[in-house]
């Protein structure tokens, strides 16, 4: 394979007839350099590009790998909160569960045992009835032992029947102790010293003490 510089030292053997003529071939000889010349640069170039190329390249493989990688960690990172939040949401909901059983256990209770105290006010209340009504029949009993203005009227009727009394002979007893009294009071006023008023008393005749009676009977008889 020739180089340029090859080429361009190139010599050749002159020939007695029918040579090429020297100008020619030293045009030729110029192109060709020219032609390898632009083609090394071209291939300079060219491998310039490659080069870029694969650095590009290699630092697209390094970025892909990173990519990759971030991808990768934000798939685990996902992977991770998506399980860290579903752990969460059963455990969330797992508390709700027991937070809501246990709320109903309490209402649940708790209306049992309102129930419960509902019950046992209703079970005083008739013990309370009964022992109210018990009493009323007692009192109810006992007046119905005292007595009516009809058994007044009966009683005084059959004392009446049997104890028969002389209205004016009480009238006349109770005039006589009046008019004791009376004498008694006066003579107590008016007795000389040392005389038993009892023995005053008895000097004033029966019939002064009968018709004190009398008259004692009847102003009593009046003021009726």
């Amino acid at each position: 394979m020739l180089t340029i510089d090859e080429v361009k030292n190139i010599s050749f053997r002159r020939a007695n007839l029918g040579g090429y003529r020297l100008e020619d071939v030293e045009a030729f000889i110029d192109d060709v350099v020219a032609t390898l010349e632009q083609s090394k640069k071209d291939k300079i170039e060219l491998v310039k590009k490659l080069d870029i190329l694969a650095k590009r390249i290699e630092e697209y493989r390094r970025d892909e790998e990173n990519v990759r990688g971030a991808l990768i960690n934000a798939q685990k990172v996902m992977d991770a909160t998506k399980k860290e939040a579903n752990e969460e949401a059963q455990r969330i909901v797992n508390e709700a569960k027991i937070k809501a059983q246990d709320i109903i256990v309490n209402a649940n209770s708790s209306v049992v045992e309102q129930k419960n105290n509902y019950l046992k006010l209703q079970a005083d209340a008739v013990v309370l009835r009964e022992q109210l009504l018990e009493i009323y029949k007692n009192h109810l009993a006992l007046i119905d032992e005292l007595p009516t203005v009809d058994d007044i009227s009966k009683k005084q009727s059959e004392l009446d029947s049997k104890f028969p009394v002389d209205e004016s002979a009480v009238y006349t007893s109770v005039a006589q102790a009046e008019v004791a009294k009376t004498v008694n009071e006066v003579t107590k006023e008016t007795a000389p010293v040392g005389k038993d008023v009892v023995d005053i008393t008895t000097e004033f005749s029966t019939d002064a003490v009968q018709k004190a009676a009398e008259e004692a009977v009847s102003n009593a008889q009046s003021e009726e």
